[in-house]
């Protein structure tokens, strides 16, 4: 029986904490509140995970911890980089392996299947309300150079109406730049 260290307790964290302790693996679930789901090999603790040195301490002797964290997409910018610190911070110390859980927005629109061979795709970096409910997201280009960044236009029902640049250069990367609900994407980019 190994322990196992799931930080948050929303639906991922959750299934996940009850799918191991069913197989008889001892539990412990980290949220802000100690939330998550009842079950005698589940533990609920309530702590700050990007703290790196209590992670660090709740994640020793543990064989794997999960990253089933997901800030709000507007904390994204100012949330993702200490909580992303602290659990590669508590798994290197601990020895424990990081799996971490994650979306398919870093694919972008495909062909076919997702496979471990799909290249990334360009991810959303900072997002910018428009006047009309719409937003402007800027996109990163892929870690891996795969694909180019670029601003996408969303109206008020979240569909995408616009990319911009329409072909950019390969090694086009749009992080930093401040999008202007004044500016017109196709124009003033």
């Amino acid at each position: 029986m190994s322990e196992h260290v799931i930080v948050g307790a929303g639906a991922v964290g959750s299934a996940t904490a009850l799918l191991l302790a069913g197989r008889g693996e001892q539990v412990r679930v980290i949220s802000r509140r100690g939330t998550g789901p009842q079950h005698a090999a589940i533990e609920r603790v309530a702590a700050d995970a990007t703290d790196a040195e209590r992670l660090t301490a709740l994640a020793t002797g543990a064989a794997a911890l999960y990253n089933c964290a997901n800030p709000l997409y507007h904390q994204w910018f100012t949330d993702w980089p200490p909580l992303a610190s602290a659990l590669l911070t508590a798994a290197e110390r601990s020895g424990a392996v990081l799996a971490t859980m994650s979306n398919l927005y870093g694919y972008g629109p495909v062909d076919g299947p997702i496979t471990q061979k799909t290249p990334l795709a360009a991810f959303p970096d900072a997002f910018v309300p428009l006047p009309d409910n719409g937003f402007l997201v800027t996109e990163m280009g892929s870690l891996t150079g795969g694909a180019p960044g670029r601003v996408a236009e969303f109206n008020a029902a979240g569909r995408l109406t616009g990319m911009f640049p329409a072909d950019p250069p390969s090694a086009f990367n749009p992080h930093g730049i401040s999008a202007r609900p004044d500016l017109k994407p196709d124009g003033d980019l």
